[in-house]
């Protein structure tokens, strides 16, 4: 199998379900050829700088800005239109490489390479299958373009979404978001935790915020130290090296009765999850999915308008999180600590929505999809 990901540096939720999609498919089909491209890197560097450097201050400086983009974009045909005139302007330029590569197969993992390969079918530029992955708990009409062979989505409740802006039923597959084969190794919480000089007696959270590190960690963090709960707190800043320099200092530290470990950026997140109780996060795509396959219940706080905000209200529904406000993280987590059997009931709803195989499935999804195009181009012949 031949296959090209697009992918787009918007954060890393999309860039780690390219390379999660990369590996079970060389897992699944170990004489494949698989490459991942960085779509607007790869078509223009400045204009990659411009557009995602844009996006990431908006998140840091204004995430009300980008919720407020999400809604207009969602509603607004015009704002759409633009979009997909800027997006057909840079399509052309992808077709060096698919022409190139020749591909089995294309797949993205971003609403900018979808709408992108659509151009590309609708232009009859290209006959390979396109599968798009939407990567998070509901879907935005950025997602949706004609001239898609399959959509893959994280749960079922976005099947009846997508049909009703006009995409078939049968196109739309709930096989769930692909992620890294490492979450699917298991790994002793006991040991995990004496690793890095916890207790696999006390209750232990975990905290995050994504490799980026945003959202209001610190506070949430100083926010716990008040919970008047024996527990043991492990933070992961990712690639926020001040928020990792300004929590240092309590590293390895008991305080009152709360020891504390804190990690900067690690491929081990995996270990974290599984060896802790409850995780605190903001509601990324891919962050929850990890944490589905880890069956850890959530908390949630800092969620990015638009988007996340969706993706909460998807694990609220369903009973899989709590919700944190600034002014009950405290009065939230005590609570919830004292309540094994709502942690438990927590664990068991997970166990409805987490998919392991996902990426199993879509590796024969994917086989399936290039048989029938190469069936469809001999019967033309």
């Amino acid at each position: 199998m031949k296959a090209i990901i697009f992918s787009v540096s918007a954060g890393a939720g999309h860039a780690r379900a390219a390379e999660a999609v990369k590996k079970h498919i060389e897992l699944n089909n170990p004489d494949s050829e698989v490459i991942i491209i960085d779509t607007l890197r790869y078509i223009n560097p400045i204009i990659d700088k411009v557009v995602i450097g844009s996006y990431l201050k908006s998140l840091k400086i204004s995430p009300s800005i980008f919720g407020k983009l999400y809604d207009y974009t969602e509603s607004d045909y015009g704002l759409a239109l633009i979009s997909a005139k800027f997006n057909e302007i840079m399509t052309f330029k992808l077709m060096p490489l698919i022409n190139d590569f020749d591909p089995d197969i294309m797949i993205a993992t971003h609403p900018f390479p979808t709408e992108m390969l659509s151009i590309l079918k609708v232009k009859h530029k290209t006959e390979v299958p396109i599968v798009s992955i939407l990567t998070d708990y509901a879907p935005h009409s950025f997602w949706i373009h004609p001239c898609i062979d399959a959509y893959i989505v994280s749960n079922s409740d976005m099947i009846d979404e997508i049909s009703s802006k006009g995409i078939p039923k049968d196109i739309i597959y709930d096989l769930g978001i692909p992620v890294n084969p490492e979450f699917l190794v298991k790994y002793d919480k006991k040991e995990t935790l004496r690793e890095i000089g916890l207790s696999p007696n006390v209750k232990t959270l975990l905290i995050m915020g994504g490799s980026l590190g945003l959202g209001k960690i610190e506070e949430v963090f100083e926010d716990i130290l008040q919970v008047d709960e024996h527990l043991q707190i492990i933070v992961i800043t990712g690639n926020n090296k001040k928020l990792y320099n300004d929590l240092m200092k309590y590293n390895n530290t008991i305080i009152g009765n709360k020891k504390t470990h804190i990690i900067g950026f690690t491929d081990k997140v995996n270990k974290y999850m599984q060896a802790s109780d409850l995780l605190l996060t903001k509601p990324g795509g891919l962050t929850i999915t990890e944490a589905l396959i880890c069956n850890l219940p959530m908390a949630l706080f800092s969620p990015i308008p638009g988007q996340e905000e969706k993706n909460a209200e998807f694990l609220l529904k369903n009973n899989l999180a709590v919700y944190l406000r600034e002014d009950n993280v405290a009065y939230i987590i005590e609570g919830l600590m004292r309540q094994e059997n709502r942690l438990k009931q927590m664990k068991e709803n997970i166990k409805n929505f987490s998919k392991p195989k996902a990426g199993k499935g879509l590796s024969l999804l994917l086989k399936t999809l290039i048989k029938k195009n190469e069936t469809e181009e001999l019967s033309i012949m």
